[in-house]
């Protein structure tokens, strides 16, 4: 279960860069729930875990950026 996730096509700051990334992570988000599903797990299950470690991603992010501009401040 080896996807690769393409390289961006816009630049940073780019109003598309977003879905662009979603586009380029489809594939392999696709193969992660297949794997899941294929080893018992259920649609729900996968759907739910994916989504708690992508918020809990998110968070560490937000805190990190919170961090950094503190720390810039000061």
């Amino acid at each position: 279960m080896s996807q690769t996730v393409e390289s961006p096509l816009l630049p940073e700051g780019s109003p598309d860069r977003d879905i662009n990334c979603e586009v380029a992570l489809e594939a392999a988000f696709a193969a992660v729930v297949t794997a899941s599903e294929a080893q018992g797990w259920t649609s729900q299950e996968t759907a739910t875990a994916l989504l708690r470690i992508a918020t809990e991603h998110a968070r560490q992010i937000e805190a990190l950026a919170v961090e950094g501009s503190t720390v810039d401040a000061a």
